[in-house]
């Protein structure tokens, strides 16, 4: 075998693209100010846009809220006519979809929030539900229909001059042309998006633009432009003390470094970045980190200290249930070990990074790399053919996004935008020394006239000198005689100081008096205060102290109702299968034996035993049924997962099809969570199979570090939910209590013909410690 040639290994970039999420706190935050001044029974369309907006917030973190408060929002907006609240509510339950990267749900709900805006004439509206569209159709893969509909948002903006949006705008065009691998246009729109946020002096949004500026700048080899654009957003992000996105430029300013073959300084950058990551937690950052140091000591063929790195920072992304840039940590395994001519495991992680990076629909960057290196590995494994395949699909990837015609392009917009920036400086300049020109001419002429009016007025005051020599004659003789009457009145003026003297210190005797009685009132009242508050703080603390020893005592009984339904479950599942169950099974190995013992029977009567058989047997299996229903054995030993996977397996899917779809259950959860989540699947998959004559059914569990997300959805007939809740029917009640008694909340979307959508959120902070 032929050994594997030095290559570049893959580094990862951390990418910033605006988009609506923040963090789960500041929605938190959101969430909880609009609950202050939001009424329960809603009388005026503003109270009504307040409530569209706490579904929105919702989308973001929990499901069953989101479709309750939209569906609220949409039953008082019907009653009010009020348009623009039902296209809100669909704003709402489109939003969650995009977050959770379900696109194909998302579209249907926002085009008939278009046909709401096109009627009422919205236009601004009418921009923002295109720009979702974009983000929607970039998600699909639909680039082209995602590129027309930010085309109409951007027209509209430019004519409303909503300079802010036209940024945002901006930046997301940029982030799907990168998706499309197309630098050229990503770089038009991203200093697009600059340009207007220098202009606004957004210096919250103006690091991350220059940060994927940069990014692009690597890609297309131009490293000093890519360098002074990430320092340039390290300082921005920096001043706004933004530190999740200054650990992201230190991680990106390093992969150049490396690049370059300066890895003492692409090792400062990364200890920079870690520094920062940890201070907020953001483990994906730290995923990417450990894998940059990782094929740093690849590049530098310290095979055996990179994989220790690249298995820590794999280890970071099944934590954080991330799928980004797995694919690239897996085949940087497979060429280390290829490094250390263990070719049959680097195959194995070859393999395993082309199968994620298709499930996960990696970029064309990704793919690239895992071509490159598998060919090579294939050559040194004297696989030619197959090395010449991967090879060929390398080269597709490299021409078409490292073509001299994409980097010419690309450094002739930046010259081209650099050009036009010193220009406009100039201009400024220009226009500044021609201002100040004017204005010392300006001050010049005033001081003219200044010294014009002072030769007027010395003239006047010269004039003026010989009538006052007169008047001081006459002025003499007039303070002689003023000279003896102030003598006259200063004897009295003595005397009348000395009375107010006198009075002074009467009042002043009066003063202390009074002031002495005011600070006993004071003291008083303001002793009475305190008193009266802390007995109210003390009040409260007890009253507090006595809800909460309430809530925790309701919250115990509620598990322990629970606790003791599942173990008398238990007891009478395992009386059917142990009691009832041996016996009838005895009962029909008994008739088996006599049946094989008696062979002079009529007809007749052989069929009567043979009917008694099949109902012995079908008894049986009954029995076996109803005992497994009540408590079965896979979610008694394999956890939730299993026992729903079994539940499906039973069911007779020649009339309905079911998908399950689980994430983040790994770990098996509290048995209590466990056994009311599966009642409460058990009692919907089987209302849907009585009642909805549905032919799909799609059932989803999602665990995420807040809670776990449930979604059970059909393509039936629906149902009208107000008669179901006025006639306590198919279950819900029965559903409802078991949610509650978890502190979680369930939701159902239906109305006749249209389907029913479950959703139920269980927030696992309120039940267990969770391990990050």
């Amino acid at each position: 075998m032929k050994p594997i040639p030095i290559r570049t290994i893959a580094l990862f970039f951390i990418s910033i693209f605006f988009c609506a999420k923040s963090s789960l706190a500041q929605y938190q935050k959101e969430i909880d100010s609009l609950k202050k001044i939001t009424p329960t029974v809603i009388k005026d369309t503003s109270q009504l846009n307040n409530l569209a907006q706490l579904a929105f917030y919702y989308s973001f973190i929990d499901s069953a809220n989101t479709f309750k408060y939209a569906n609220i929002v949409t039953n008082y907006s019907n009653s009010l006519m009020f348009k623009p609240g039902i296209a809100a509510s669909l704003r709402a339950k489109a939003n969650y979809y995009i977050i959770k990267r379900v696109p194909q749900k998302a579209i249907p709900f926002l085009n008939q929030e278009a046909l709401i805006w096109q009627q009422i004439k919205r236009s601004k509206e009418m921009a923002a539900n295109f720009t979702m569209l974009g983000q929607a159709l970039s998600l699909s893969g639909n680039f082209e229909e995602s590129a027309n509909y930010f085309d109409k948002a951007e027209s509209i903006y430019k004519k409303i001059n909503d300079q802010k949006a036209l940024s945002v705008l901006y930046h997301n065009a940029g982030a799907m042309f990168t998706e499309k691998t197309e630098p050229r246009l990503a770089l038009i729109y991203l200093i697009k998006s600059l340009e207007i946020q220098e202009l606004l002096n957004d210096t919250k949004t103006i690091g991350a633009t220059q940060n994927n500026i940069g990014r692009l700048f690597y890609q297309t080899k131009n490293f000093p432009k890519a360098i002074e654009y990430f320092n340039k957003s390290i300082k921005s992000n920096y001043l706004s003390q933004d530190w999740r996105n200054l650990g992201i430029a230190h991680v990106n300013i390093a992969n150049v470094y490396v690049d370059l073959n300066d890895y003492p300084k692409a090792i400062e950058e990364l200890n920079k970045s870690l520094v920062y990551f940890n201070k907020v937690d953001f483990k994906r950052g730290m995923q990417v980190v450990y894998n940059n140091m990782g094929a740093m000591n690849i590049r530098q063929q310290n095979y055996e200290a990179a994989i220790p790195l690249l298995k820590k920072g794999l280890e970071l992304a099944n934590i954080n249930q991330s799928k980004a840039g797995v694919a690239l940590i897996e085949q940087n395994i497979g060429f280390s070990l290829s490094g250390l001519k263990q070719y049959k495991e680097a195959l194995i992680w070859f393999e395993k990074a082309e199968q994620t990076a298709i499930d996960n629909k990696a970029d064309d960057y990704s793919f690239g790399e895992i071509y490159n290196h598998r060919s090579s590995l294939d050559s040194a494994m004297g696989n030619y053919q197959s090395a010449l395949v991967y090879r060929t699909k390398y080269m597709r990837i490299n021409e078409k996004f490292m073509g001299d015609k994409v980097i010419k392009e690309v450094n002739e917009l930046q010259t081209k935008y650099e050009t036009q920036k010193k220009e406009y400086a100039i201009s400024l300049l220009n226009k500044s020394d021609s201002i100040k020109s004017l204005e010392i001419a300006n001050q010049q002429l005033a001081i003219n006239q200044s010294l014009f009016k002072i030769a007027e007025q010395k003239l006047k005051l010269a004039d003026a000198n010989l009538q006052i020599i007169s008047d001081s004659l006459l002025l003499t003789e007039q303070n002689q005689k003023l000279l003896q009457a102030k003598l006259d009145s200063s004897f009295k003026e003595a005397k009348i100081v000395r009375l107010a003297e006198q009075n002074r210190i009467k009042e002043l005797e009066v003063s202390r008096k009074n002031n002495q009685i005011v600070i006993v009132l004071i003291s008083v009242g303001f002793l009475s205060l305190v008193i009266y508050f802390v007995y109210r703080r003390n009040k409260s603390i007890q009253e507090k102290a006595y809800q909460q020893k309430l809530f925790e005592q309701q919250k115990n009984a509620a598990i322990a109702v629970i606790d003791s339904e599942e173990k008398e479950r238990k007891r009478i599942a395992s009386d059917l299968h142990d009691g009832v169950g041996q016996l009838m099974s005895a009962a029909w190995m008994n008739l088996q034996a006599l049946k094989n013992q008696i062979s002079d029977l009529n007809s007749t009567e052989a069929d009567l035993l043979d009917k008694s058989l099949a109902l012995v047997n079908e008894s049986c299996n009954e029995v076996r049924q109803v005992s497994h229903n009540m408590m079965p054995n896979a979610l008694l030993l394999k956890g939730l997962v299993k026992a729903v996977q079994e539940f499906i397996g039973q069911i007779n899917q020649r009339n309905i099809k079911i998908n399950l779809t689980t994430e983040g259950l790994s770990d098996n959860l509290p048995s209590h969570i466990e056994t009311v989540l599966y009642r409460v699947i058990q009692e919907s998959v089987n209302n849907v199979i009585k009642h909805a004559k549905a032919s799909k059914l799609d059932i989803s569990i999602i665990k995420s570090l807040d809670g776990i997300d449930v979604m059970i959805e059909d393509n039936g007939i629906g149902f009208n939910l107000n008669n179901a809740n006025q006639n306590n029917g198919i279950g819900l009640s029965n559903i409802k209590s078991r949610i509650q008694y978890l502190e979680g909340t369930v939701e159902w979307n239906t109305s006749e013909k249209n389907g029913t959508l479950v959703a139920i959120f269980i927030p696992l902070t309120k039940q267990f410690p969770q391990k990050i």
